[in-house]
């Protein structure tokens, strides 16, 4: 049965339906129209209701934070099990990284979602609008631990870094970040600055940088 909406001084105040015996003013609900009233308004001069795009975006976007709560509560197990791994030894931190990426592709895909919802000026268009928790792909970090950044650096590197801190009060503070780390993002830009500084200041030799900030590891985890 069709939901008809109650107009009184030309406001929508609820809904019935049309066998209603009240003697209500009523016209039809627009097409779409889900129960919220903030989501219509009476055209007094047309006679008809319509759809409010505001409330209809209003009520879309709440859903789509509602779909992308749900996607990430379905994949908790997999983070719980990917830390647990890890943690144990029988995983790499890769296993964890591509699970993170996973959940924040959720939140990218979602955040894209509500604003697209924003930008359309149709209700219908609202009503009608999807979205994909991975339509925003993001790459996996690329995360080591601690004994896995130490050895990308050479013995000789390592002693000169060292030996660097001590008369540096910048280079210091930088290995404290690094020695005191239990992971580590190459993909950090603290990481990428502090590397390619070391080469800059001749500390590691041409093109170390870049192998060492380089390659998806493969390393064991340590």
């Amino acid at each position: 049965m069709k939901t008809k909406l109650i107009i009184v001084a030309g406001a929508i105040i609820g809904t019935t339906t049309p066998d209603d015996p009240n003697g209500y003013h009523l016209v039809d609900a627009p097409e779409g129209f889900d129960g919220d009233l903030a989501s219509v308004e009476f055209d007094a001069q047309a006679g008809v209701a319509r759809l409010v795009l505001a409330g209809v975006q209003a009520r879309r976007i709440a859903a789509i934070k509602a779909e992308a709560a749900a996607h990430l509560a379905r994949t908790d197990w997999k983070l719980d099990r990917a830390r647990e791994r890890e943690k144990a030894g029988w995983a790499q931190l890769a296993d964890l990284a591509a699970v993170l990426a996973e959940r924040e592709a959720v939140r990218r895909s979602s955040d894209a979602a509500e604003a697209a919802v924003l930008a359309l000026t149709d209700a219908a268009a609202v009503l009608a609008f999807t979205w994909a928790p991975d339509a925003v792909p993001v790459p996996a970090p690329r995360l080591l631990t601690h004994e896995q950044f130490i050895r990308r650096f050479t013995p000789a590197e390592w002693e000169a870094m060292t030996a660097a801190a001590r008369a540096s009060t910048a280079m210091d503070a930088w290995m404290r970040r690094f020695t005191l780390a239990n992971v580590v993002s190459l993909d950090d830009p603290a990481t990428a600055a502090g590397v390619q500084a070391l080469e800059l200041a001749g500390i590691l030799a041409a093109g170390r940088a870049d192998a060492i900030l380089g390659a998806v590891p493969s390393e064991a985890a340590a």
